[in-house]
Protein backbone atom coordinates (compact mmCIF):
# COMPACT_ATOMS: atom_id res chain seq x y z
CA UNK A 1 0.00 0.00 0.00
CA UNK A 2 1.46 3.47 -1.22
CA UNK A 3 1.16 5.83 1.47
CA UNK A 4 -0.51 9.75 0.36
CA UNK A 5 1.55 12.99 0.93
CA UNK A 6 2.01 13.91 4.23
CA UNK A 7 0.31 17.56 5.39
CA UNK A 8 1.12 19.23 8.21
CA UNK A 9 0.28 22.88 9.09
CA UNK A 10 2.74 25.23 10.40
CA UNK A 11 4.66 24.84 13.68
CA UNK A 12 4.17 27.88 16.05
CA UNK A 13 7.90 29.03 15.63
CA UNK A 14 6.96 29.23 11.89
CA UNK A 15 4.15 31.76 12.66
CA UNK A 16 6.36 33.64 15.37
CA UNK A 17 8.83 33.91 12.62
CA UNK A 18 6.29 35.19 9.94
CA UNK A 19 4.57 37.75 12.33
CA UNK A 20 7.69 39.47 13.14
CA UNK A 21 8.99 39.75 9.94
CA UNK A 22 5.68 41.18 8.43
CA UNK A 23 5.37 43.38 11.28
CA UNK A 24 9.25 44.63 10.56
CA UNK A 25 8.19 45.31 6.90
CA UNK A 26 5.35 46.49 8.07
CA UNK A 27 7.88 49.36 10.40
CA UNK A 28 9.83 50.05 7.63
CA UNK A 29 6.86 50.70 5.06
CA UNK A 30 5.32 53.28 7.46
CA UNK A 31 9.02 54.95 7.99
CA UNK A 32 9.98 55.14 4.59
CA UNK A 33 6.08 56.78 3.92
CA UNK A 34 6.51 58.84 6.79
CA UNK A 35 9.95 60.34 5.91
CA UNK A 36 9.03 61.19 2.36
CA UNK A 37 6.24 62.89 3.52
CA UNK A 38 8.16 64.97 6.36
CA UNK A 39 10.81 66.26 3.30
CA UNK A 40 8.13 67.07 1.22
CA UNK A 41 6.32 68.98 3.86
CA UNK A 42 10.21 70.12 4.88
CA UNK A 43 10.54 71.76 0.59
CA UNK A 44 7.17 73.10 0.16
CA UNK A 45 8.22 75.38 3.44
CA UNK A 46 11.62 76.43 1.85
CA UNK A 47 9.66 77.58 -1.09
CA UNK A 48 7.23 79.08 0.65
CA UNK A 49 10.44 80.98 2.47
CA UNK A 50 12.40 81.25 -1.09
CA UNK A 51 8.75 83.26 -2.07
CA UNK A 52 9.43 85.74 0.65
CA UNK A 53 13.28 85.96 -0.28
CA UNK A 54 12.52 87.35 -3.60
CA UNK A 55 9.64 89.39 -2.36
CA UNK A 56 12.35 90.89 0.10
CA UNK A 57 14.71 91.61 -2.28
CA UNK A 58 12.08 93.31 -4.73
CA UNK A 59 11.24 95.72 -1.82
CA UNK A 60 14.80 96.51 -1.15
CA UNK A 61 15.09 97.12 -4.30
CA UNK A 62 12.02 99.75 -4.70
CA UNK A 63 12.82 101.41 -1.52
CA UNK A 64 16.35 102.76 -1.39
CA UNK A 65 17.87 98.46 -0.35
CA UNK A 66 15.54 98.96 2.69
CA UNK A 67 14.35 95.62 4.59
CA UNK A 68 10.54 95.76 4.87
CA UNK A 69 8.66 96.61 8.28
CA UNK A 70 7.72 94.74 10.75
CA UNK A 71 5.86 96.46 13.54
CA UNK A 72 3.04 96.03 15.50
CA UNK A 73 2.15 99.68 15.65
CA UNK A 74 0.32 101.09 11.97
CA UNK A 75 1.10 103.55 9.25
CA UNK A 76 -0.38 107.10 9.53
CA UNK A 77 -3.06 106.11 7.16
CA UNK A 78 -4.10 103.01 8.91
CA UNK A 79 -2.25 100.04 7.17
CA UNK A 80 -0.49 97.51 8.74
CA UNK A 81 3.28 97.66 9.24
CA UNK A 82 3.59 93.89 9.38
CA UNK A 83 6.14 92.49 6.72
CA UNK A 84 3.33 90.55 5.46
CA UNK A 85 1.20 93.81 4.44
CA UNK A 86 4.51 95.17 3.58
CA UNK A 87 5.36 92.18 0.94
CA UNK A 88 1.91 91.76 0.45
CA UNK A 89 2.27 93.46 -3.25
CA UNK A 90 5.84 91.00 -4.15
CA UNK A 91 4.00 87.87 -2.20
CA UNK A 92 1.15 87.55 -5.00
CA UNK A 93 -1.93 86.06 -4.25
CA UNK A 94 -1.05 82.65 -3.88
CA UNK A 95 1.30 82.84 -0.49
CA UNK A 96 -0.08 81.11 2.22
CA UNK A 97 2.59 81.49 4.62
CA UNK A 98 2.16 78.38 6.81
CA UNK A 99 4.20 75.17 6.98
CA UNK A 100 2.72 72.34 6.18
CA UNK A 101 4.23 70.70 8.67
CA UNK A 102 2.29 72.23 11.38
CA UNK A 103 -1.26 72.58 10.25
CA UNK A 104 -3.36 72.72 13.47
CA UNK A 105 -0.93 76.04 14.39
CA UNK A 106 -2.82 78.84 16.07
CA UNK A 107 -1.07 81.53 14.14
CA UNK A 108 -2.49 82.81 11.05
CA UNK A 109 0.76 82.83 9.17
CA UNK A 110 3.63 80.61 11.06
CA UNK A 111 7.01 81.94 9.98
CA UNK A 112 8.59 84.84 12.54
CA UNK A 113 10.51 88.06 10.93
CA UNK A 114 13.68 88.72 12.94
CA UNK A 115 12.75 92.15 14.64
CA UNK A 116 16.07 93.26 14.88
CA UNK A 117 16.17 93.56 11.06
CA UNK A 118 14.14 96.69 12.23
CA UNK A 119 14.54 100.29 13.53
CA UNK A 120 13.12 100.66 16.92
CA UNK A 121 9.76 101.95 15.19
CA UNK A 122 10.00 99.22 13.37
CA UNK A 123 11.08 100.58 9.86
CA UNK A 124 13.07 98.10 7.96
CA UNK A 125 16.68 98.27 8.40
CA UNK A 126 18.96 99.25 5.16
CA UNK A 127 20.05 95.69 3.60
CA UNK A 128 23.76 96.88 3.74
CA UNK A 129 24.03 97.57 7.21
CA UNK A 130 23.82 93.55 7.39
CA UNK A 131 27.61 92.53 7.60
CA UNK A 132 26.95 89.02 6.30
CA UNK A 133 23.43 88.31 4.69
CA UNK A 134 24.30 84.88 3.61
CA UNK A 135 24.52 83.80 7.55
CA UNK A 136 21.98 86.50 9.18
CA UNK A 137 18.48 84.44 9.81
CA UNK A 138 15.65 87.16 8.79
CA UNK A 139 12.85 84.40 8.81
CA UNK A 140 12.25 81.37 11.24
CA UNK A 141 9.23 79.24 12.36
CA UNK A 142 7.28 80.13 14.82
CA UNK A 143 6.99 78.22 18.21
CA UNK A 144 3.47 76.48 18.59
CA UNK A 145 2.79 79.03 21.11
CA UNK A 146 3.24 81.75 19.29
CA UNK A 147 1.11 84.23 17.01
CA UNK A 148 3.11 87.46 16.33
CA UNK A 149 4.56 87.47 12.78
CA UNK A 150 7.40 88.93 13.98
CA UNK A 151 10.18 87.85 16.93
CA UNK A 152 11.10 89.85 19.82
CA UNK A 153 14.78 89.04 20.16
CA UNK A 154 15.31 92.61 20.85
CA UNK A 155 13.74 91.94 24.39
CA UNK A 156 16.52 89.11 25.20
CA UNK A 157 18.16 89.73 28.86
CA UNK A 158 21.37 92.21 27.90
CA UNK A 159 20.57 92.14 24.25
CA UNK A 160 21.97 88.27 24.24
CA UNK A 161 19.89 85.84 22.21
CA UNK A 162 20.46 82.36 24.32
CA UNK A 163 19.49 79.53 22.71
CA UNK A 164 16.55 78.97 25.33
CA UNK A 165 15.53 82.61 24.47
CA UNK A 166 15.85 81.89 20.94
CA UNK A 167 14.06 78.39 21.34
CA UNK A 168 10.58 80.07 23.35
CA UNK A 169 9.85 81.58 20.45
CA UNK A 170 11.30 79.48 17.21
CA UNK A 171 10.23 76.09 16.38
CA UNK A 172 13.52 74.51 16.00
CA UNK A 173 12.30 71.11 15.23
CA UNK A 174 9.73 71.49 12.95
CA UNK A 175 11.53 69.29 10.51
CA UNK A 176 12.72 66.74 12.26
CA UNK A 177 15.79 67.81 13.99
CA UNK A 178 16.03 70.68 12.51
CA UNK A 179 14.16 73.93 11.14
CA UNK A 180 14.09 75.86 7.72
CA UNK A 181 15.17 79.46 7.69
CA UNK A 182 15.56 82.42 5.27
CA UNK A 183 18.60 84.80 5.03
CA UNK A 184 19.00 88.34 4.61
CA UNK A 185 20.61 87.83 0.55
CA UNK A 186 17.69 85.15 -0.32
CA UNK A 187 18.26 81.50 0.37
CA UNK A 188 16.61 79.64 2.50
CA UNK A 189 18.09 76.44 3.87
CA UNK A 190 17.34 73.76 6.67
CA UNK A 191 19.34 73.72 9.94
CA UNK A 192 19.76 71.42 12.17
CA UNK A 193 19.36 72.82 16.07
CA UNK A 194 22.69 71.50 17.08
CA UNK A 195 24.02 74.05 14.31
CA UNK A 196 21.72 77.19 15.15
CA UNK A 197 23.17 76.72 18.78
CA UNK A 198 26.67 76.80 17.62
CA UNK A 199 26.09 80.00 15.28
CA UNK A 200 23.92 81.72 18.30
CA UNK A 201 26.98 80.88 20.49
CA UNK A 202 29.23 82.47 18.24
CA UNK A 203 30.00 86.01 18.10
CA UNK A 204 32.17 85.50 14.83
CA UNK A 205 28.76 84.43 12.87
CA UNK A 206 26.42 87.36 13.02
CA UNK A 207 23.20 84.92 12.72
CA UNK A 208 20.83 86.71 14.70
CA UNK A 209 22.05 90.57 14.81
CA UNK A 210 23.20 92.23 11.42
Amino acid sequence: MIAGPRHHGFTLIEILVATAIMALLTMIAIAAVGGGLDRAQSTKCLQSMRQVGAAMQMHAGDNNGRLPSSSHLRAADGSSLSWTSTLSAYLGTNFLGRCPAVPDHRSRITYGWNDLLTETNGAGIPLARCRAPNNTMVLGELATNQTSEHFHFRGASRGVVTPSFFRSMVNVECHGRGANYLFADGHAENLAWSDVQTRLMSSATPFIQP
